[in-house]
């Protein structure tokens, strides 16, 4: 009996030991995940969605209005330390505020307006950037715009803007019915008589130099040079081998 005892603990200890080996090896259901069970893919989507929602706000968000939008978002979760070093979201640890942050940060036409009036030089903007700014609706404001001469455009084929540019108005100067009907009239003449007419009103014509072309011309092959032929047989050289052979005393 104490043989069989001893060996039914044993079996018993053995049992025991491996299933605390097997729970201590088993992870957690969320382990590699945030509290609520969310996996790095489905993190990143989250602040996608975040991002997405702070830029259609256009104002700085706190974190609990987040919350009412993005549900289980928590003050230092992992969301919340992905938006913290986002290039594209800002935060304010004073309000625990989020505020999107945009490359243009242009609102209405009138700070379109502006803002292409700043431009040193009076240089374009490309109207896709425009896409990452808080100005709704971007096609209808520029078309407005460029209907009210408040800026001007460069179109694509189908007369789309692609550049706008401030319109400075001061270099618009108005000109009078006199001015333009003589502009109206005037008839350029033809280019043989272009001539004849600037020497007619004292002008002088300006001076084309004529470069001549040169035809191409078929490319020669380059002669191959003569085979010079080596005389071996040097007792020949007084024999005029030209005539036939006549034997002396005939």
């Amino acid at each position: 009996m104490s043989d069989m005892y001893t060996a039914r603990v044993g079996l018993q200890r053995r049992a025991i030991s491996t299933e605390l080996s097997t729970k201590t090896a088993t992870p957690p259901p969320n382990a590699g995940s945030s509290g609520h069970g969310y996996d790095n893919a489905s993190i990143l989507t989250r602040v996608s969605h975040i991002v997405d929602f702070l830029k259609k706000s256009q104002r700085p968000c706190t974190a609990d209005e987040i919350r009412m939008h993005i549900p289980d978002f928590e003050d230092n979760g992992p969301e919340f330390q992905h938006l913290s070093s986002n290039a594209k979201v800002t935060y304010d640890q004073r309000t625990n505020a989020f505020a999107y942050k945009p490359e243009f940060d242009i609102r209405t036409p009138e700070e379109l307006v502006k803002y292409l009036r700043n431009i040193p030089d009076h240089g374009g903007l490309d109207v896709k950037k425009l896409s990452d700014s808080y100005l709704n609706n971007v096609s209808q404001v520029i078309a407005e715009l460029r209907q009210k001469r408040h800026i001007l455009a460069i179109t694509d084929k189908d007369n789309r803007p692609r550049y706008i540019f401030y319109n400075c108005k001061v270099l618009e100067n108005e000109v009078g019915e006199e001015i333009r009907s003589s502009w109206t009239r005037l008839v350029v003449p033809e280019e043989p008589e272009l001539g004849r007419e600037m020497r007619r009103a004292g002008l002088q014509p300006t001076k084309v130099e004529e470069h001549e072309v040169q035809e191409q011309t078929d490319v020669k092959k380059p002669k191959k040079a003569a085979r010079k032929t080596r005389i071996t047989n040097t007792h020949l050289e007084d024999i005029d081998l030209t005539k036939d052979f006549v034997p002396e005393g005939k």
